[in-house]
């Protein structure tokens, strides 16, 4: 580890703080760039049925705006808005118009100033992704090391205990460029600039945000960190309340968690924070009126589900192997089953390993 003066890193968190401003601000100002050619105005089709929407939500309520038949989309059919749209980023407009802005602006200009403030969030929290992921006591090593242990079936130590603790410049740094690399990326800008007043604008801040408190909530030397599960599970509600690619996010990190598994890494800190954000994520994704109980029914969506019954499978083994491993000879007691003696030989010593050894690697 790098040890720098006292002095020298003062400036070099000066440095970073600059940048990270200038970051904020060249995001915002790009996003804004149509606002200040034409004014505050909303541009396509979607993002102006999206404002119709936000409207009728402002001058009608939530009851009337869940049970509204719009006769003038999908004409002449209708539509019932309420049970057809994901009514997150108007729920959002409202809430910033009625309880941050108020009357200093109208609820014209606030949808429309919204993708630029969504978009500059969405870049600072892809940056606390990198900034979370580079930090030492979560990474060991470099992909090299990290394919060596794959080929060996063991991992490494992870009581890092030679880092320091907090917060640290070279993750810092990256969180920085990763920032600036997000503000003024072309596919992040065409679907975040001023007047596209669309679900992907509000969507891919909840996406981020999700991403990094997930990643949060797994970091090494912190045992309270699974509590920014609960963080995740209500993120990921915002989500899915936001846009229809919640289904992404949730097997995204479905199959990290599964992968945290095959290679070794499970434990009760990644136990608890993913049943925490799948409980409570789950539960309230149900509420929202156009998701309903399809979580729990599409087939796309039952590898989280089937991910979170094997964590508590696993979990359950951990707490049987700890418990005969306090009292060796109870699994001995004469009163048990030949068939409850070959489960707790096979399931618990080869079927869930509890080693620092990779899990396919037990079999080899």
């Amino acid at each position: 580890m790098i040890v720098v003066n006292e002095y020298v890193e003062v400036a070099l968190w000066a440095i970073l703080l600059q940048a990270l401003y200038l970051c904020g601000k060249n995001a915002y100002d790009i996003r804004l760039h149509a606002i200040k050619e034409y004014g505050p105005i909303i541009h396509e089709f979607d993002p102006y049925f999206n404002y119709r929407a936000t409207e009728y939500l402002y001058y009608n309520g939530w009851q009337k705006f869940a049970t509204w038949f719009d006769y003038r989309s999908w004409y002449p059919l209708g539509r019932p808005v309420g049970t057809t749209i994901y009514p997150g980023m108007q729920v959002s407009a409202v809430f910033i118009k009625n309880w941050i802005v108020g009357d200093k602006m109208s609820l014209n200009d606030v949808c429309c100033y919204m993708p630029a403030w969504y978009g500059v969030s969405a870049s600072f929290f892809t940056g606390l992704i990198a900034f979370e992921c580079t930090l030492p006591q979560n990474s060991n090593g470099s992909i090299f090391t990290f394919l060596i242990d794959i080929y060996k079936g063991k991992n490494r130590d992870l009581n890092r205990t030679h880092f320091i603790e907090g917060t640290y410049i070279p993750s810092a740094i990256a969180g920085v460029c990763t920032m600036a690399i997000m503000s003024m990326i072309p596919a992040h800008l065409m679907r975040s600039v001023g007047g596209g007043y669309d679900n992907e604008s509000v969507a891919m801040t909840t996406m981020t945000l999700t991403f990094w408190l997930w990643c949060r909530s797994l970091r090494a030397n912190d045992d309270k960190s699974y509590l920014y599960g609960i963080a995740t599970g209500f993120a990921y509600f915002y989500m899915v309340a936001a846009w229809g690619g919640y289904i992404f996010v949730l097997n995204l990190i479905g199959v990290h968690a599964a992968v945290l598994v095959l290679l070794g890494r499970f434990s009760t800190k990644v136990y608890k924070a993913y049943s925490l954000f799948y409980v409570i994520g789950t539960t309230l994704a149900i509420q929202v009126p156009v998701v309903g109980w399809t979580p729990l029914k599409s087939l796309e969506q039952l590898g989280p589900a089937a991910v979170f019954l094997g964590f508590q499978v696993l979990q359950f083994c951990e707490i049987v192997r700890k418990k005969e491993k306090a009292y060796p000879f109870a699994s001995m007691d004469p009163s048990s089953t030949g068939r409850t003696r070959r489960f707790r030989t096979f399931g618990y010593s080869n079927l869930f390993p509890r080693s620092k050894r990779i899990f396919w690697s037990h079999f080899i």
